[in-house]
C-alpha cells in the first residue's frame, strides 16, 4: 500500500514537471537540416546537410520570442579533373559554414500545434576546402582551405508539435543568404551572395 502511494506521488510529480517543461519561457533543442543551394550558388555547391541548436525566450505575451541559432552546414563536394603542378589530378572542393544568427520570432498556438515565423541576421564563417588527389589512385596529397567571415540573414517558418511527453517536434523551412562570399573553382573565383533553402527537423524542450 505504501509502495502504491509512493508510485502515485512520483507519477504526479513527473506530470507536474512535464507540464512545467511545456509551459516554460525558455526553449532549447537540436535540429538536423538538409540544404538546397539556389540562384547560381547551386553551380558551385551541391546539396548539403548540417546540424544546429536553437534557443529562444518567450516573453509574457507568449506570441513573441527572442531567438538565437548556432549551426554548422557542409555543402556537397564537387570533383573535377584538372592539370596541377605535378601532373593530371583530381580537385575536390567543399564549401561549409558556421553560423550564428539572432532575431525575433512570432508564434501562434492552437491546441498542440504552434506555428512560428522568424527573421534573423548574424555572422557566417564561410570556408572552402580544396583537396588535390591523384587521378588514378584517388590518393589525397594536398589540402588547402580559405576562410572568410561575412554577414548574412535568414527567414524561417515552421511548426512545433506537442508530443505530450515533454519535448516538442520541430518541423521547419528556412531561406538564408550569406552576403558577398568568394568561392574558387577550376574556372576561376566567383564573388556573389550564397543563398540556399533548408528543410529542418528537430526537437525543442521547454524549461523555466
Amino acid at each position: 500500500m505504501r509502495f502504491n502511494k509512493l508510485m502515485i506521488i512520483l507519477i504526479m510529480n513527473c506530470l507536474v514537471g512535464l507540464a512545467a517543461a511545456q509551459t516554460g519561457n525558455w526553449g532549447l533543442g537540436p535540429h538536423l537540416f538538409v540544404s538546397l543551394p539556389q540562384s547560381g550558388f547551386d553551380n558551385l555547391s551541391r546539396d548539403g546537410e548540417g546540424i544546429g541548436v536553437k534557443a529562444f525566450y518567450r516573453f509574457n505575451n507568449d506570441y513573441l520570442s527572442l531567438r538565437g541559432d548556432f549551426a554548422y552546414l557542409s555543402y556537397g563536394e564537387r570533383r573535377e579533373a584538372q592539370m596541377v603542378n605535378i601532373g593530371y589530378g583530381l580537385i575536390t572542393r567543399r564549401n561549409e559554414s558556421f553560423q550564428f544568427t539572432l532575431g525575433p520570432q512570432g508564434t501562434i498556438r492552437s491546441g498542440r500545434m504552434t506555428l512560428y515565423a522568424a527573421g534573423m541576421a548574424g555572422i557566417y564563417n564561410y570556408r572552402t576546402v580544396v583537396t588535390y588527389e591523384d587521378y588514378y589512385s584517388y590518393y589525397p596529397y594536398s589540402d588547402t582551405s580559405s576562410s572568410q567571415t561575412k554577414w548574412g540573414w535568414n527567414g524561417s517558418a515552421g511548426l512545433l508539435i506537442d508530443l505530450g511527453i515533454g519535448p516538442h517536434m520541430d518541423l521547419g523551412f528556412k531561406y538564408q543568404r550569406i552576403l558577398d562570399v568568394k568561392t574558387s573553382t577550376g574556372n576561376g573565383s566567383y564573388q556573389q551572395d550564397a543563398s540556399d533553402y533548408a528543410i529542418t527537423l528537430g526537437v525543442v524542450f521547454f524549461v523555466q
